[in-house]
């Protein structure tokens, strides 16, 4: 078996020669053969910021249409309000014309308690109000 530490480059000169050159002047002209590359129209240096705000206008788009699509309706509509107010007049006459039949009810607190029992308060929750 052969010496794994031997140098490879002292044995074989043929190794250190360089397949490749650079040609002679290269590095002196890339610089100028580079400059027309480099230079960019004013679209081009435009066009990530217009595909920034491309994107952006489509998220907000796409956001706010989700967002009307998924949240609950509007509780009440101009059309349901001119109803409730019709209603509320209502109910005010009803109270002048039989103010005094509900005042004779006498709900009692037990009666109170047990439909807040019934309706799921909890016994603390109705000893805190107290």
């Amino acid at each position: 078996m052969k010496d794994l530490k031997t140098d490879i480059l002292a044995q074989e000169p043929k190794l250190k020669i360089m397949p490749y050159s650079v040609p002679e002047g290269y590095f002196e002209t890339f610089k100028a053969e580079m400059k027309p590359c480099v230079r960019m129209s004013l679209t081009e240096r435009l066009m990530p910021y217009v595909a920034m705000a491309a994107v952006f206008v489509f998220l907000v788009t796409v956001g706010t249409l989700f967002l009307q699509k998924t949240s609950p309706a509007e509780i009440m509509t101009q059309e349901d309000y001119l109803v409730f107010s019709g209603d509320m007049m209502n109910t005010v006459e009803y109270e002048m014309a039989y103010g005094s039949q509900i005042a004779d009810a006498e709900i009692e607190n037990e009666d109170i308690i047990n439909y807040l029992i019934y309706s799921g308060v909890t016994v603390e929750e109705i000893e805190l109000s107290k």
